[in-house]
């Protein structure tokens, strides 16, 4: 074999070296950008995870705050605590049993303990709303059912404190809470020299002023995820569906409610 022969097999294996060269270089480079850009979606995901855990334990925080700033008013105000009632069950319709059942259970006779938390009730429900008519407790119970939560006001309130109550339910209404009904009370007067309470299914609390503090403490307790309603995953109740009743421009009671009350 010539100089020349050799030479050239020389100058191939360099080129052929030469270009493993350079694609091993080019694949290391390719895999120093991978780790790279992997790092990069990594810091991006744990900060955004970061931001939403912030984010998360503030808004604990913050209710938190909330539940305290409330409980320090308890006393002020003339309120129970926010209280757990027995279950009484709600599958049980009274009106389907006849109209005879619905007269022969008034709702003093249907809840021992009221203004109601659970219990039998009428297959009907109310609209989200603030009302100034009588509202058949049995009808609002099921409501509970559903996952609302009920404002009541007695008839001997304070005119600023209702007025400020029904501000306040208006606009949790249409923002936070949709699943909110505020009704005067039907009864003489509220139990325990109350003027104002608050149901959810099997939760009550009673004060003898407003606050709308207290009050949205109670309705973010027992709200959305947070309620022990059995059928709290129903939406909110409106206009034009079946079994839904507005009571805006008239009272809704049932018998013997409606000869009792006078409406």
């Amino acid at each position: 074999m010539s100089q020349d022969q050799l030479s050239k097999r020389a100058r191939q294996k360099a080129h052929r070296d030469a270009q493993r060269a350079q694609e091993r270089a080019r694949q290391a480079r390719a895999r120093r950008n991978r780790i790279l850009a992997f790092a990069a979606v990594a810091l991006l995901v744990l900060a955004g995870v970061g931001v939403l855990v912030q984010r998360q334990l503030a808004a604990r925080a913050a209710v938190e705050a909330e539940r305290a700033a409330a409980a320090a008013k308890l006393v002020t105000l003339g309120c129970t605590p926010d209280t757990a009632h027995a279950d009484l069950g709600g599958g049980n319709h009274l009106d389907i049993q006849g109209p005879e059942n619905v007269v022969a259970n008034p709702p003093e006779a249907v809840y021992p303990d009221r203004p109601a938390t659970s219990g039998p009730h009428l297959s009907s429900v109310v609209k989200s709303g603030v009302y100034d008519t009588l509202i058949d407790e049995r009808l609002l119970v099921h409501n509970l059912e559903h996952g609302y939560v009920i404002a009541y006001y007695a008839q001997d309130a304070p005119a600023d404190q209702v007025s400020a109550l029904k501000e306040w339910g208006t606009a949790r209404i249409e923002g936070d809470f949709p699943k909110l009904i505020v009704a005067p009370w039907t009864g003489d007067s509220l139990p325990e020299g109350a003027r104002f309470a608050y149901t959810a299914w099997n939760f009550r609390q009673m004060c003898a002023d407003f606050d709308p503090q207290v009050a949205g403490v109670f309705a973010q307790a027992h709200s959305g995820n947070n309620s022990r309603a059995p059928e709290s995953s129903l939406l909110p109740h409106g206009n034009a569906q079946t079994g839904v009743l507005d009571p805006t421009n008239e009272n809704v009671l049932f018998p013997p409610l409606d000869q009792q009350l006078g409406a």
